[in-house]
């Protein structure tokens, strides 16, 4: 695990009594761009991209990044940054009734550094083990302090990463009967879209979908993405998350009784992507939650608290899985959705109308899109059929039956997406009565 990961992973554990812990991707934009531009002149340009972890209070704040800790204790030297590669020790010091907590950092040209104001209210035992980690790692030759973007979603990955994270989908689906059903090929489909795959790798998306032959290896995908990912902790972080719950969303598809503890698949990925069984079970709730905003008439306002409350519930737990992760997996949702729908607003019904139709808007633009790429995907098949015109019935039956799948996926989506402009329609006609 490099550091990074080390970081973000031990973080949710820090946080001992009032103070918040804010970890990347669930540090508010504004709270980075108020840190940001009070200590500018000390600041790089883009140092908020790197930022793993966030502690902001009145009475001192710090901040984590791959290679380095800022803090600011209160009414003393303002910001300071201290390098990872520079630290010797850490010692945490517990205070009394009358005292604080401290934590002395040694650094190796022998100049101490305390902290007091910075980490008030956090569990100094955790952050010393972290720190000291670190410097073992630094004493055993371990110091590649590689820093990496952060906040990134499914869409934001390159498009080699993209294809192998949709191959080991259509891999999960293929796993029951070798053929990928007109749900599932509509659930990748627009996956695909919510991802914003180029269209090279759609192309080899949709052979690689409609041919079991081609089909590679799960292992395979997996050291490939390894050897993409690298040290990219901002990268490995929104791949392994979002592929996580989207396995689970097909799950849902193929046996929505039976328990992904029962999935050997699941078992195996979760694993691979150094995932707890407690952090599927918060996406097999997400997943559910994302399902039941679709339905028609679904009640928003308490759908927003029932969101809100799990969120808090999950927060410094073993089953803490960043919420635009969440949100924006296992689902078509995207980044605007997620700020929306979390956004603190009032609760009129018109207010409540608007986010329902902003859901309902993002739906309707993904299901559109998506009959694109399946239109597309029938196309291709068709050729293929009408190549196959001098090969033997079980080919071109073959074609025939991938065809008609498409079009049963086809229409679905039509289906859906006419019920949700409609509703759009009446919630638009109920605003314009309310106005």
């Amino acid at each position: 695990m490099n550091i990074e990961s080390l970081i973000k992973q031990q973080a949710v554990q820090l946080k001992s009594s009032r103070r918040d812990i804010d970890i990347v991707p669930d540090i508010k934009p504004e709270l980075l761009e108020k840190w940001k531009n009070k200590y500018s002149k000390f600041l790089d340009e883009d140092i908020i991209d790197y930022i793993l972890v966030m502690s902001y209070t009145k009475t001192g704040n710090f901040v984590l990044t791959g290679n380095a800790f800022y803090f600011d204790n209160y009414l003393q030297s303002g910001l300071q940054c201290i390098r990872f590669a520079d630290i010797a020790s850490a010692t945490a010091k517990i205070g009394g009734i009358f005292t604080v907590d401290k934590i002395f950092l040694k650094k190796k040209s022998g100049e101490e550094i305390q902290l007091d104001g910075c980490i008030d209210g956090i569990d100094v035992n955790k952050f010393e083990q972290i720190l000291m980690y670190i410097v073992k790692n630094v004493q055993q030759g371990n110091h590649d302090f590689s820093i990496s973007k952060q906040g990134i979603l499914s869409y934001d990955l390159p498009d080699e990463l993209k294809i192998l994270y949709l191959k080991i989908l259509c891999n999960y689906s293929f796993i029951n009967d070798q053929v990928i059903d007109a749900d599932e090929y509509n659930a990748i489909a627009r996956f695909s879209v919510r991802m914003e795959l180029g269209s090279d790798a759609r192309t080899e998306l949709r052979k690689y979908m409609n041919s079991i032959e081609v089909r590679e290896k799960t292992g395979v995908l997996i050291k490939n993405i390894k050897s993409l990912v690298a040290n990219n902790s901002g990268h490995w972080d929104a791949l392994r998350f979002s592929l996580m719950q989207d396995v689970i969303y097909i799950h849902n598809i193929q046996n929505k009784d039976q328990s992904w503890t029962d999935d050997g698949f699941i078992g195996s990925l979760m694993e691979v992507c150094n995932l707890c069984p407690e952090q599927i079970d918060t996406m097999t709730i997400s997943v559910d939650l994302n399902s039941r905003m679709q339905h028609k008439d679904s009640d928003i306002k308490a759908l927003k608290k029932e969101w809100s409350d799990f969120i808090k519930h999950i927060r410094y737990t073993n089953a803490y899985v960043p919420g635009p992760y969440l949100f924006c997996s296992g689902s078509i949702y995207g980044i605007d959705a997620y700020t929306n729908f979390f956004k603190k607003d009032d609760t009129s019904e018109k207010a409540i109308n608007k986010q329902r139709d902003l859901i309902l808007h993002e739906i309707i633009i993904n299901n559109q899109k998506t009959m694109n790429v399946l239109v597309d995907d029938m196309n291709y098949l068709a050729g293929l059929l009408e190549l196959a015109v001098n090969e033997s019935n079980v080919n071109k039956e073959k074609y025939k039956k991938l065809i008609d799948r498409l079009r049963a996926a086809n229409q679905g989506l039509k289906v859906d997406t006419e019920k949700k402009q409609t509703e759009c329609n009446n919630i638009e006609k109920t605003s314009e009565n309310e106005g």
